[in-house]
C-alpha cells in the first residue's frame, strides 16, 4: 500500500471550511496525481528502453553474422583468385615449352 494513502485526510471532512485548507488540498491531490503520472511515464521509459537494448542486441548479431559471411566470402574468392593464377600460370608455362 502506498504511503502516502496512509495519512489522507478524507477531502471533504466539514471540520474546516477555511478556504486556505480547501486550496492546500486541492494543490495536494493535484501535485499526487502529476507525480502518478511521472511515475508512469517513467515505468513507460524504461520499458522502452528495455525493448530498445533487445533490438541493438539483435541488430549487433546481425551485424556479426554478416561480417563473419563476408570474411568467408573474401575468404573463398582469395582461394579462387590464387587457384586461378596458378592455373594461368602452368598454362604459360606449358605455352612457353610448346614454343621452344
Amino acid at each position: 500500500m502506498d504511503p502516502r494513502e496512509e495519512d489522507d485526510v478524507p477531502f471533504d471532512s466539514g471540520d474546516n471550511d477555511d478556504p486556505l485548507i480547501r486550496n492546500l488540498r486541492t494543490e495536494m491531490v493535484r501535485l499526487e496525481a502529476q507525480l502518478d503520472q511521472l511515475m508512469a511515464a517513467d515505468r513507460e521509459r524504461a520499458e522502452e528502453a528495455a525493448a530498445l537494448r533487445v533490438r541493438l542486441d539483435e541488430l549487433e548479431h546481425q551485424i556479426a553474422t554478416i561480417r563473419d559471411r563476408y570474411r568467408r566470402t573474401a575468404r573463398m574468392y582469395g582461394w579462387i583468385a590464387g587457384l586461378w593464377g596458378v592455373g594461368i600460370g602452368m598454362w604459360l608455362s606449358w605455352l612457353i615449352r610448346a614454343l621452344l
